[in-house]
């Protein structure tokens, strides 16, 4: 860095003609070699803090880790000021450099009645990853970014987010594996940075865990697609939607002579291809065959005999039942009344109160 600013400050002198005053500021101390751009020699003529601060901004966005400001029409003392004023916003506020500038540095010269400004700017992230911030709108747009992330096995996205709002992304990558056991192996560990922490718009740095392998969750997908199509085919296709229920409840319970009951971090892969699983991987694998055909089923959170227990709500002719797939063995549609033992917030699901066939 030393070396770069030493450059520029040969270039102001040749714009100036004069030495050097003192002046230099560090925001912060840099750590790492930032972006590897040399400055292309034509400098930026500012005269206020506006035109110093998106001058600034103009560097960050191009990923120039050196730049020259023609300081002609700027008065000195405001100089010092709005410097420190625009490097704070720049990596304090506005939200690319929040994200990816360690420090900057200037000094100045002057003389002749001209001056000039010669700045350093050290990065924190690469320019490859700066140029992979995804830009979306909206909550919606980040959460589509982010199955997008999980379908991949993904281990990092960077998001600049306008529009932005509170939201537990964690909750989201939670709830998108449960709802797509055939996409997501694992519900990945989620950590999600803001920077900054305020605003409408900001970039959001969101980091996967998998205690899987990346290749290995995608090698266990591979291999559960053909299960999933193989479902979809043992439906008979006239047939009404509650023999359709009962023909997947079939597939399902009979793949296996014996499943073992436990839980396992990659819950379709283990159930379809080990015979591995607990009653959240029976009703999130059960969930996801009936949509690929057109069935509507959702999802239960409760408690079956005070532990811990999910199981399915069908929607048969239009209207709902619960459907535990280890409760029995045989497709037995029970409504809310039936459902002795079973506990759940009934104001989060529909009623079931028509007569079980």
């Amino acid at each position: 860095m030393g070396r770069r600013l030493a450059a520029l400050a040969a270039a102001v002198l040749l714009l100036t003609g004069c030495g050097w005053m003192d002046g230099s500021y560090v925001s912060v101390t840099p750590h790492q070699v930032g972006l590897d751009q040399t400055p292309s020699g034509n400098a930026r003529t500012v005269s206020s803090y506006t035109e110093l601060r998106s001058a600034l901004i103009a560097l960050v966005d191009e990923g120039s880790t050196e730049g020259l400001f023609s300081l002609a029409e700027y008065p000195r003392e405001e100089v010092l000021e709005d410097m420190d004023r625009a490097i704070a916003y720049v990596t304090g506020t506005y939200p690319v450099g929040s994200y990816a500038v360690e420090s900057i540095d200037y000094n100045f010269g002057t003389g002749l009645g001209a001056s000039a400004m010669a700045v350093d700017i050290t990065y924190r992230h690469s320019r490859e990853e700066i140029d992979q911030i995804r830009t979306v709108r909206w909550i919606s747009g980040a959460e589509d970014a982010i199955a997008d992330a999980m379908d991949e096995c993904a281990d990092k996205l960077v998001l600049q987010i306008s529009g932005y709002r509170d939201t537990d992304f964690t909750e989201f990558a939670r709830e998108y594996a449960m709802q797509y056991p055939d996409r997501v192996m694992e519900a990945p560990t989620v950590l999600a940075r803001n920077y900054p922490n305020w605003g409408d718009t900001r970039v959001v740095e969101i980091l996967f865990f998998y205690t899987t392998d990346r290749d290995e969750l995608r090698s266990m997908r591979e291999q559960v697609q053909p299960v999933f199509s193989s479902a979809a085919l043992y439906v008979s296709g006239q047939a009404e939607d509650r023999t359709k229920f009962s023909q997947l409840h079939a597939f399902l319970t009979e793949r296996y002579d014996n499943y073992r009951l436990e839980f396992s971090a990659t819950p379709a892969y283990s159930l379809l291809c080990q015979g591995v699983g607990d009653s959240r991987a029976f009703s999130q694998v059960y969930t996801a065959m009936c949509t690929r055909i057109g069935l509507e089923s959702m999802i239960v959170t409760g408690t079956r005999d005070g532990a811990k227990h999910w199981w399915n709500l069908v929607n048969i002719d239009g209207s709902w039942y619960h459907v535990d797939l280890l409760g029995s063995r045989n497709f037995q549609p029970l409504t809310d009344d039936q459902m002795a033992g079973y506990d759940w917030d009934r104001t989060a699901y529909p009623p079931s109160n028509g007569a079980a066939e």
